[in-house]
């Protein structure tokens, strides 16, 4: 009696936060995970480029010929989201194609892979396609600033708003109207704008700019004139109106 053939078992996919930039920062399920998976995807701006989240997990990897790039272009979402929805389909193609020949599959991405994450994109495409899908929560930098600095993010009945500077400027002052504390992601894509709006607001006391948070180059700034010109791009805002700050 011939016996019926089964379907190969499909790998898992994994998204995997790997917090600011502080290597032990990393959960240890997240280590586990990476250590043991068949494949480890690092997302690039374009190939070849340095990839941060690799810089902070390279030391958790014991074989580093698992580690692939995959391209991810650092363009506006809302003016070629068309283009970009191209790429994630294309990258979740991929990635379906190595989970099918029976490979666990790790995506890295920075902070948390549910604020702000390219990999909520692509888990989108592959949720609809009977992949097993498990994410690690990593630590967003917003959590680690208030946490090296000993500021609490947020007290009692206090509300706590979270905002990317790529939005809208309705809607940043929408949020910076509602709440008591706000983080700013994203800050240098428009940091000038915003360090006008804190001085008309009478605000400019009462923030606090990190910038490469966990890393060698980290820098912490309270001066309204420094955040007027350039910042790395990897930098978070922390704004308490109700809480000294300088």
């Amino acid at each position: 009696m011939v016996k019926p053939m089964t379907a190969a078992k499909k790998g898992i996919f994994y998204g995997i936060g790997v917090g600011p930039g502080d290597p032990d920062l990393l959960t240890v399920k997240a280590a586990k995970v990476l250590d043991a998976c068949d494949v480890v995807i690092t997302p690039v701006k374009k190939m070849g480029s340095t990839s941060v989240a690799f810089e902070i997990v390279k030391s958790h990897i014991s074989d580093l010929s698992k580690v692939v790039e995959m391209n991810f272009p650092m363009i506006s979402l809302s003016q070629e989201r068309e283009a970009l929805e191209k790429q994630w389909q294309e990258n979740a193609d991929e990635i379906e194609v190595l989970l099918n020949e029976g490979k666990d599959v790790a995506f890295i991405t920075l902070g948390d892979p549910m604020v702000f994450s390219t990999y909520s994109y692509v888990m989108e495409y592959l949720l609809k396609r009977n992949i097993e899908i498990i994410t690690l929560s990593g630590v967003p930098s917003f959590c680690n600033l208030g946490a090296q600095l000993n500021i609490p993010l947020t007290q009692g009945e206090e509300s706590l708003g979270v905002v990317a500077m790529t939005q809208p400027v309705e809607e940043i002052r929408a949020i910076l109207d509602a709440h008591q504390n706000i983080v700013v992601m994203k800050i240098s894509a428009n940091n000038a704008w915003m360090a006008e709006e804190l001085e008309a607001r009478g605000l400019e006391k009462s923030f606090v700019l990190v910038s490469n948070i966990g890393m060698e180059t980290q820098q912490v700034v309270r001066d309204i004139d420094v955040l007027k010109g350039k910042i790395p791009y990897l930098s978070t805002l922390l704004i308490k109106k109700n809480y000294p700050l300088q």
